[in-house]
């Protein structure tokens, strides 16, 4: 009896020890498929992170490169706001010999109707044509027709790259 019991404790420990290895490695199977889940999220989450440094370096290159117009901008502004006048009056050539074009704001008005009638407006100084009534800025130089302003991009008479116009009003 005593050896039968043996045998029954033997083959209980073994049937213990055999669903414990069992579940054991159904555990470690699970953990090991968690690990693996893991790594592969670690690897994406890695290639998205060189992706996103790239991209931000990118973007740092841009604004580095806007901060250069900007300061470029700036510096011509306070240029301009320092010597508005100095800019207009030289040439393309940096000669002072540009023309400036006429201007109706201080001018008398003309006794009689017939000398008002004979005097024209200043003539367009790209074509010759026109009438004088577009305004160019920033130079601020009244001389193209409305025909010519939207072909004209830079001053026919101080050679300033055209930034914007105005249609003026004479009366």
């Amino acid at each position: 009896m005593r050896a039968g019991l043996e045998l029954a404790r033997r083959r209980h420990v073994r049937a213990l020890v055999s669903a414990a290895e069992r579940a054991a490695a159904g555990r470690l199977q699970a953990a090991e498929a968690a690990l693996e889940l893991a790594r592969c999220r670690n690897a994406t989450l890695a290639e998205r992170l060189g992706q996103i440094s790239a991209e931000g370096q990118d973007w740092i290159g841009v604004a580095k490169s806007h901060e250069a117009v900007v300061a470029g901008i700036r510096a011509t502004l306070e240029q301009l706001l320092q010597s508005p006048c100095a800019a207009v009056a030289q040439g393309p050539d940096g000669a002072g010999d540009a023309e400036d074009a006429r201007s109706c704001c201080f001018e008398t008005p003309a006794d009689d109707g017939e000398a008002a009638s004979n005097k024209s407006r200043a003539p367009c100084k790209a074509c010759g044509d026109g009438e004088s009534c577009v305004l160019l800025l920033p130079c601020r130089h009244l001389c193209l027709c409305p025909a010519c302003d939207a072909t004209v991009d830079a001053c026919p008479v101080c050679a300033a790259s055209k930034n914007a116009s105005l249609h003026v009003l004479l009366s």
